[in-house]
């Protein structure tokens, strides 16, 4: 099974050559790495500012001794999930070094998914970062980093790992090469929940990496996310994450790893917290940097995931309160494309309404209709109005069956299945959008829709039509928390109560409990199974 990331990054990669404008296009003639036989020494700054917590230290080639700390401060967002910040303090080393080829290359980096806003940006420092790496003064290690970039770029991640495993034996005293190549290696788990090779030997290398540096924020952080999919959770792995904060507390990246792997071990009270406490610090950088939310995808990843959390939890009310909150954000008409304005107008905007029809106890039809996003306005991708599509006519079945109007059911499955057959000729506007993994997780969610309408029309083989669901579901990734809060499962093991099979209700919590641990939910209906069965 390929991981979210290595997909999202890909795709990124390929979007951002194809937003390339004719002029820029001579720049992806590849600068060749068996090329650069001559050595030049590095220019290095004669006294750095002190580096901060968990950063870790490596020769930049430059002539300004503080832009080598925010190069490196970069490079640790890069490999935490931070793209924004990480640019931010790429771009604030080229205000004091215009010439520094490690910070026009984690520009060129960093800006791969923000959007068409930054390309004039990315283009200069890829014209800067080529003419920096075919010049003799710069050292043959940084003009490495620039040549697997040009590589990823044109050739793919598979040629990318070549590269980039070139640089980390070649250079082996490098804290941050093996980290990216690990990155490139993960190849999660098959169906059994075994690894990959590839993820077998990234656990090496970042192993490898914190027994020279245990204080390292980047590689504390890479060795908890190769368990990120896990089909278990070790506790080791809750532990290395909880690091990964200690290392630096002020890390918004690091409280929302942290949350992550609190709720897929069902501490879903820790794990709200933990994602609470990102969101603040995401606040601060906001306000310190004088950045707008639509780039602040951060933001709206820890509230998204707050929310889920605490419905999972089974304190709904609270959990509607903090969707209807993050899903109030204004949209910002400057930055239609950015990654935290994809975020709202594909999860966050939609979420009450996602919850909503999610609790147990479904709320009044107005309710759900009144907390319905209104249309978007011109300008925004217009492709993630099927989110809110597919989930009206989810709506409008469930409140049907409610009322008894069994066929009015059958119309609604009709209208989803239509959407569902139009998005999925919807890949190419996706990346057009730079939207693909979001579309995606749309297509997830029809189709998980459309399974549970099936059950509600013919609740005598519900099993067969949930099945297919439950089969189709995904562990929670650190980016993003489950399409559907819930696991599949447990839709099954009310239906088998509700028919009076209450043996059949407590093995499907249980199976759903594997996924979910401790959802309230869940625990709830296993509750009232074990009752009916004394």
């Amino acid at each position: 099974m390929q991981l979210p990331f290595n997909r999202i990054f890909l795709a990124a990669a390929c979007g951002l050559c194809a937003a390339l404008s004719a002029n820029a296009a001579p720049w992806l003639d590849r600068p060749v790495l068996n090329a650069w036989k001559k050595e030049a020494a590095a220019v290095r700054p004669a006294q750095a500012p002190p580096l901060p917590p968990g950063v870790e230290m490596m020769a930049v080639c430059t002539s300004s001794p503080a832009a080598q700390p925010l190069v490196l401060e970069g490079m640790t967002h890069l490999l935490t999930f931070g793209d924004m910040k990480a640019y931010r303090k790429f771009s604030a080393a080229l205000k004091l070094d215009p010439d520094c080829l490690m910070a026009h290359w984690g520009v060129c980096m960093s800006l791969m998914a923000a959007g068409p806003e930054f390309q004039k940006e990315r283009v200069e420092s890829m014209k800067s970062m080529k003419e920096l790496a075919l010049h003799p003064a710069f050292p043959e290690h940084e003009r490495a980093y620039a040549d697997a970039l040009a590589v990823l770029l044109m050739d793919g991640p598979e040629e990318a790992r070549k590269a980039w495993k070139t640089l980390y034996e070649t250079w082996p005293r490098d804290p941050y090469a093996p980290l990216f190549y690990a990155m490139l290696l993960r190849d999660g788990f098959d169906d059994r929940g075994k690894p990959g090779e590839g993820q077998e030997e990234a656990v090496r290398l970042v192993d490898e990496v914190l027994k020279k540096r245990p204080g390292s924020q980047a590689a504390l952080f890479m060795r908890a996310l190769l368990d990120e999919v896990a089909p278990v959770i070790p506790p080791e792995t809750v532990e290395t994450a909880r690091r990964a904060v200690a290392a630096n507390p002020q890390s918004s990246s690091a409280h929302h790893l942290l949350g992550h792997f609190l709720f897929r071990t069902g501490d879903y009270r820790g794990a709200s917290a933990a994602f609470k406490k990102s969101e603040d610090l995401c606040v601060n950088w906001e306000k310190s940097e004088k950045v707008p939310r639509a780039l602040n995808d951060a933001y709206f990843r820890s509230a998204i995931y707050r929310a889920v959390s605490e419905f999972c939890a089974g304190r709904y009310k609270e959990a509607d309160r903090i969707a209807s909150a993050v899903a109030s954000v204004p949209l910002d008409k400057e930055y239609p494309l950015a990654p935290g304005t994809l975020l709202q107008i594909w999860e966050a905007r939609n979420l009450p309404v996602r919850l909503m029809l999610a609790n147990p106890d479904l709320p009044r039809q107005e309710y759900v209709l009144k907390a319905s996003p209104a249309p978007l306005p011109k300008g925004f991708p217009d492709l993630s109005n099927g989110m809110m599509a597919m989930l009206t006519q989810y709506m409008g079945a469930k409140y049907s069956l409610q009322q008894g109007a069994v066929s009015a059911v059958s119309a609604r499955f009709d209208k989803l299945s239509g959407i569902i057959r139009l998005l999925m000729d919807g890949a190419a506007t996706a990346r057009q959008q730079m939207s693909l993994s979001y579309w995606v997780r749309c297509l997830q969610l029809g189709n998980a829709y459309a399974m549970e309408i099936r059950a509600m029309m013919f609740p005598e083989s519900a099993n067969i039509w949930l099945s297919n669901a439950i089969r189709d579901q995904r562990f929670a990734s650190l980016l993003l928390p489950p399409v559907l809060p819930y696991p599949e499962e447990w839709i099954l093991a009310r239906a088998y109560l509700k028919a009076g099979k209450s043996k059949e209700s407590l093995e499907m919590c249980e199976q759903g409990l594997k996924r979910f641990p401790n959802h309230a939910g869940v625990l709830e209906t296993m509750k009232k199974a074990r009752a009916a069965a004394k």
